[in-house]
């Protein structure tokens, strides 16, 4: 694992690690640029003064698994680790044509495993629609389709809302 860390630290390119194979991640449009600042930005901003750790774009997720990725967006139970979290409460993922199978079938089902995550947001960059998973007391997860600018997003494990309004916006 040490000598994929080496690897991984010193690419020019971003790679993912599932089931000992390294996959190389695809670049990023300026929608998913702009989607993705937007949600950190609201983020941020509806956490601040918290002790939540929110990352973005480079930082790594665990699954128990060892496998890694590198989500949009984390939220995360505050960690000693420097480059990566295994204790994720949140992932965002914008979807593009090339990932949006892997991230809305395979990514989550590798997610599911981690114990901390409550929620899986993943959004469209160029049209105005977010799938949002949530897991219920129980275990189970649930998924539901936000397409309106009032429709809100709740997260209650982290005290906050937003519209979809909120992500879309300029």
């Amino acid at each position: 694992m040490k000598n994929i860390f080496l690897f991984e630290e010193k690419s020019e390119l971003r790679h993912e690690l599932i089931n000992g194979a390294l996959y190389e991640t695809s670049g990023a449009s300026t929608f998913h640029n702009k989607i993705v600042g937007n949600i950190y930005f609201l983020l941020r901003v509806l956490l601040k003064g918290t002790n939540w750790d929110i990352a973005f774009e480079s930082f790594k997720v665990f699954n128990p698994d060892r496998n890694y990725f590198y989500p949009d967006i984390a939220i995360s139970y505050p960690e000693v680790q420097k480059y990566f979290s295994e204790k994720p409460l949140l992932i965002v993922e914008v979807l593009s044509n090339t990932t949006r199978k892997f991230d809305l079938t395979d990514k989550f089902i590798q997610y599911q495993k981690i114990q901390t995550l409550q929620y899986y947001l993943c959004v469209e960059p160029e049209q105005q629609v977010v799938i949002f998973y949530h897991k219920r007391d129980d275990g189970e997860w649930m998924t539901e389709t936000f397409t309106k600018d009032e429709q809100q997003i709740e997260l209650p494990k982290l005290n906050i809302s937003f519209t979809i309004k909120d992500i879309y916006k300029s």
